[in-house]
């Protein structure tokens, strides 16, 4: 009897072959860290505040730079209640103070991955209104902590006008995979 050839044979060392190109197609497209960004030289003199006050656990120093509350917010709220908006806000970054460093541990150093700068005018109704009016930056920063290494954090900083300082109008911690 002649011997026949099925093709299976052929195909294992197909399916092997295709295996091994989808795991190389894999590492190659593997989400590399971009380089540290540039931003502003008075954006960066705030995160080495903001992240200084991090490393030094100074406290009082991140509830001063934390939140932003527009003008038009603070003349919505009813009056004597900004001293309550303030000490809820001081006490809610004591909070995450105590839950990043309970999970993170100590901060050690950062690095800005991306930074967009955006100016929000006045005449922009429904951004100005939203977000509030002036210029906004968004970073994403790796952050190293002694219990878990790399952490990437959210910035959204605003300032008013483009001599104010820079305040976070919202944040974000998160461990890297």
């Amino acid at each position: 009897m002649a011997n026949k050839r099925t093709g299976l044979g052929s195909r294992r060392y197909i399916g092997t072959f295709l295996a091994v190109v989808l795991v190389f197609l894999l590492a190659c497209t593997k989400e590399k860290e971009e380089p540290s960004a540039s931003v502003p030289a008075d954006c960066q003199q705030f995160l080495d505040n903001y992240f200084g006050a991090w490393k030094s656990k100074n406290l009082a120093t991140l509830q001063a730079l934390c939140y932003y509350l527009s003008p038009a917010d603070r003349s919505r709220l009813p009056e004597g209640s900004l001293e309550l908006w303030w000490e809820g806000k001081n006490k809610l970054v004591t909070e995450n103070f105590e839950r990043v460093t309970g999970m993170f541990g100590d901060f050690k150093s950062y690095e800005v991955l991306r930074a967009k700068t955006t100016t929000i005018s006045p005449q922009d109704q429904p951004a100005a209104n939203m977000m509030g009016s002036g210029i906004h930056t968004e970073l994403v920063c790796k952050a190293k902590f002694s219990k878990k290494r790399d952490v990437h954090v959210g910035l959204h900083l605003i300032k008013e006008t483009e001599g104010s300082q820079y305040i976070v109008a919202a944040w974000n911690f998160e461990a890297t995979p």
